[in-house]
């Protein structure tokens, strides 16, 4: 690096300073943090938001059409045999099992 500046300077060259040029005074600066917003939810806020979310997870059933199949066993009028099959078929494929 000194080689190179002597190189410089050999042929007049001199190091470049850094101007900054404003117009504008210099804005004072600010010392003080800008206050920042919190929002605090209530304990039966957030019990209700868990609760929602556990909701959400389980998944939808028809209750009904279930009750109409447990009747439907109860009197041997329901095919057992071959609706397990696929109901079982179903939920391998739905990986639920």
């Amino acid at each position: 690096m000194d080689s190179i500046r002597s190189v410089a300077a050999a042929y007049g060259a001199k190091p470049l300073e850094s101007v900054v040029k404003t117009d504008k005074k210099a804005a004072p600066e600010k010392t003080a943090a800008a206050p920042t917003e919190q929002v605090e939810f209530s304990d039966a806020s957030l019990s209700m938001q868990k609760l929602k979310e556990i909701i959400d997870e389980i998944p939808e059933v028809r209750i009904k059409a279930v009750e109409v199949i447990q009747n439907k066993i109860k009197q041997n009028g329901y095919p057992i045999e071959s609706n397990l099959y696929k109901a079982m078929q179903k939920m391998f494929d739905l990986r639920v099992i």
